[in-house]
């Protein structure tokens, strides 16, 4: 019966993010074509790339500091890493989701005479990690932040497409994959980046990060193993944010997709030849459906 139920969402999942991804049939296009050993981002490259913003509970002050990633998938939800969201050290909650950021330090953001629109912010009306969600193992590493209000899509802000059957089948072993983020650029310089960094990592077998991570985080199937090169990888920052693949063989062109989202990885990121570990999407398509359309 629970398997019947999981195929039932899976086709309601494929329903609900077909092309037109709930109606919004410009998910996943992105506007141009660090991270560690990364580079900056084009503006406007990944209009989805949402940032997690923290306050500490009864602060009078509310001074906001992002620590987190997340991706638009539909006109109010973002998906993030639940280990962003719930069971927060140091008494900090969630308090601000910003879309349409490039840099930190500008807004608008602007290069040369042009500019984009300014960055939207939000507050958390709802905020859902999945229940078996297991902090010290790190399993069940996602969850989904509904926004307070609708989002305005504009050029600078889109959600991403969901996986679909097609991809869903794929196991993307030896497949280059994209990640972005603002989390440490240089592990040797520990500080976040102002400016949005991207960074193309390989996908691995899954048995390097069960060989890797052995007893101290039990690595499963509903993961990917990502990166492994020495000089490249996600780090501090960068957790929640997306693992991306592009479809170019749909039938609306090339499409950015969220396959992964960045759980964790080796302490010194990038340093090693340990690589990163993701939740796996494919894994969670029911798990996502089933709580959006509630």
């Amino acid at each position: 019966m629970r398997l019947l139920l999981a195929w039932i969402l899976f086709i309601q999942a494929y329903i609900i993010f077909g092309d037109h991804n709930t109606g919004l049939d410009q998910c996943g296009i992105a506007n141009s074509n660090r991270i560690i050993g990364g580079k900056n981002a084009s503006m406007g490259a990944y209009p989805w790339i949402a940032r997690i913003g923290y306050i500490k509970k009864n602060d009078k002050e509310k001074d906001v500091t992002f620590r987190c990633g997340g991706t638009v998938i539909t006109e109010i939800y973002v998906i993030t890493a639940a280990h962003c969201i719930v069971n927060l050290a140091n008494n900090i909650i969630v308090s601000r989701i910003r879309l349409g950021e490039h840099n930190t330090e500008t807004n608008p953001d602007c290069i040369k005479s042009f500019c984009n629109l300014p960055y939207q912010d939000f507050e958390a009306a709802q905020i859902t990690p999945h229940e078996s969600y297991d902090k010290p193992k790190l399993q069940n590493d996602l969850g989904l932040i509904k926004l307070n209000k609708v989002i305005t899509f504009n050029e600078y802000i889109k959600p991403i497409c969901m996986m679909k059957a097609k991809l869903l089948k794929k196991n993307f072993i030896g497949q280059a994959a994209e990640v972005a983020g603002w989390g440490v650029y240089d592990i040797n310089e520990p500080q976040m980046s102002s400016v949005l960094q991207t960074v193309k990592l390989p996908i691995v077998e899954i048995e390097r990060c069960v060989i890797g991570y052995k007893i101290a985080a039990p690595i499963g199937y509903n993961q990917l193993c990502v990166g492994g090169k020495v000089g490249q990888d996600s780090c501090g920052g960068d957790s929640g944010g997306p693992l991306m693949k592009v479809d170019v063989d749909g039938p609306l062109g090339p499409r950015y997709y969220i396959i992964g989202i960045v759980s964790f990885g080796a302490k010194l990121c990038g340093e090693t030849n340990l690589p990163g570990v993701y939740t796996k999407i494919a894994s969670y398509m029911p798990w996502v459906y089933e709580h959006i359309k509630a």
